[in-house]
């Protein structure tokens, strides 16, 4: 079952995906109303993200997030991307 956190990164790497950098609306319109591209952009976003968490548990020593669960981590991530857009 996945927690808030990974919901949440799941769906931000589904809407960069479905927006491509430079795209807008329209793109958003066709990827919203294809419901082929919406489930095949969340296999490969929730895809992607089972990946970014094991290459943080991955992560060479020292690495606090070794053990960590998946929320944690997809919680680390985000506030991560949340930091690079200048947000606190």
């Amino acid at each position: 079952m996945q927690g808030p956190s990974v919901k949440k990164l799941i769906a931000s790497k589904m809407s960069r995906d479905a927006v491509p950098s430079g795209g807008g609306l329209a793109d958003a319109i066709a990827f919203l109303t294809d419901s082929e591209k919406i489930r095949s952009g969340a296999k490969k976003a929730t895809e992607w993200v089972n990946a970014a968490i094991q290459a943080v548990r991955d992560a060479a020593e020292p690495n606090p997030y070794k053990n960590a669960d998946d929320e944690t981590i997809a919680g680390m991530i985000l506030k991560q991307i949340e930091a690079k857009k200048g947000k606190p």
